[in-house]
């Protein structure tokens, strides 16, 4: 029997919120569903803005479905997404969280002017010590074979356990799908340099998946004119539905609403990363 996709927003299924002129396209992380992001795509609806989170493929039903999908697979849902918002709408944001702000950030340098900004979230250009090893092996030898899901030990990666037990969201990760991220740190630490939308950096404090560093480090990649970072003091990864979602939600809106004026409204960037006069 054919694995019964949710439609709910709320149990995993896809975010249609409408408004306009301007849309916002939301792209949730490995294992997860559009439901961690929900909080931002209501922050953004009650502004006006039209909202689309697709379940991207291989998501929301069970770990199996996920086994046999791959980097590509995901970032090829992101594009499709992308393209349906800008055939209807003159300006479309990208907001990421995780593995979705890696495909944001490809998207968004491959789709170029027509991008209107980006946000990503706790983006994971590298992972937690041990789980980028775990990978990294796994892409040399056949570990997947022997070990085809490792168990989601502690669950999601969120401060309040309450809200960890309530998301929609896989128990265990299928280590060959897994693997396949390393190629998306790859892609998007090569098309971050040549991003030219605005965009908005939020972390984590306390994120266990991709240390804190990984913002930074992107910050120092970007030279587009207008960028900022946010690091929220008490988030851990899955900052959008943490402690501190409300503040998120606020600061994504807020930038939507006029990313100069947002970015321009936050700290000097680090003069080495400013862009060629």
């Amino acid at each position: 029997m054919a694995d019964s996709a949710p439609t709910d927003p709320a149990k995993g299924g896809p975010i249609d919120l409408p408004g306009g002129p301007t849309a916002v396209l939301c792209l949730h992380g490995l294992t997860s569903t559009p439901y961690e992001l929900l909080p931002v795509a209501e922050a953004l609806a009650a502004r006006g803005h039209r909202v689309r989170a697709p379940r991207l493929v291989g998501h929301g039903t069970r770990p199996e479905a996920l086994q046999h999908t791959r980097w590509g697979d995901w970032l090829a849902t992101a594009r499709r997404a992308f393209d349906a918002l800008a055939a209807e709408h003159d300006q479309v944001f990208v907001v990421g969280l995780s593995m979705g702000a890696l495909c944001g950030i490809v998207v968004a340098q491959e789709r170029g002017d027509r991008v209107a900004g980006l946000v990503a979230m706790a983006t994971p250009l590298q992972l937690a010590f041990k789980q980028q090893t775990v990978l990294a092996l796994a892409r040399r030898l056949p570990l997947a074979d022997a070990v085809p899901f490792v168990p989601k030990k502690g669950g999601p990666d969120v401060s309040d356990a309450a809200i960890a037990a309530a998301m929609p969201n896989y128990d265990r990760v299928p280590l060959a799908a897994a693997s396949s991220l390393l190629e998306g740190q790859a892609q998007a630490r090569d098309r971050v340099a040549r991003l030219a939308v605005p965009v908005l950096v939020q972390h984590g404090r306390y994120d266990h998946v991709a240390p804190v560093h990984n913002a930074h480090d992107l910050m120092d990649r970007l030279h587009t004119r207008h960028r900022r970072l946010v690091v929220y003091p008490r988030s851990w990864h899955i900052l959008s539905l943490d402690v501190e979602h409300e503040a998120v939600a606020r600061d994504v809106v807020a930038f939507v609403d006029d990313p100069p004026a947002f970015c321009a409204a936050g700290p000097t960037p680090h003069p080495r990363t400013e862009s060629p006069a």
